[in-house]
């Protein structure tokens, strides 16, 4: 996965107020002055005010925060709040997805979903690397069908029962929309603290 250059942003663009680059507003984080000063985070982008945006990743959202003279404290706390936040938006909408039959889980139901000529966005836990070959031979040749790394199986499992789930193919194009953004935001904050947004991140 990577955040698309601006060039190939087809949705409304806004600045980073650190790198000056523009992004898709999805695929950056928002954040809005709090009443008592300093900035509070928007991961949904509904909070009123004039919005900050800033790429996904901890330097330039330490390098922001700082600017706004928040402490050292304070920021770790936005830190790990938004790994969290993060993480929790991107398995809500993998739920909204189960909640309304727009998704199947599991290699064999994912398998005759695209033998059925669905296109799904599957989604595959960070921790399955093993079956990465699997699946990249399952997707082999079909146009249309794009696989992106989410959090572990553990994780992923909560929205069924509690069990490790590690393949899941999202059919709803609205919800795709949704969960391909947060997961860029995600892997982009919690795997590559450096240059995210600058260049492709691994393993999606």
């Amino acid at each position: 996965m990577s955040l698309p250059p601006e060039s190939e942003a087809h949705e409304p663009l806004r600045r980073c107020a650190i790198t000056r680059n523009r992004r898709p507003r999805e695929l950056l984080l928002r954040f809005v002055t709090a009443p008592g000063g300093g900035l509070v985070e928007d991961l949904a982008h509904k909070l009123p005010g004039r919005g900050i945006h800033v790429l996904p990743d901890q330097k330039r959202v330490t390098t922001l925060l700082t600017r706004h003279k928040m402490s050292g404290e304070a920021i770790a706390a936005v830190l790990q709040r938004l790994a969290v936040a993060l993480e929790q938006r991107l398995l809500d909408g993998v739920g909204l997805a189960r909640r309304t039959g727009e998704c199947r889980q599991g290699f064999r139901e994912v398998e005759e979903l695209l033998k059925r000529g669905a296109r799904p966005l599957l989604l595959l836990a960070e921790d399955a690397a093993t079956l990465q070959d699997r699946v990249n031979g399952l997707v082999q040749g079909l146009t249309g069908v794009e696989v992106i790394r989410v959090p572990a199986s553990s994780r992923l499992g909560t929205i069924w029962s509690g069990r490790p789930v590690v393949l899941v193919a999202v059919t709803h194009v609205g919800i795709q929309t949704r969960i391909r953004a947060d997961a860029m935001r995600w892997w982009s904050f919690t795997r590559d603290t450096t240059h995210s947004g600058e260049k492709n991140q691994k393993g999606g």
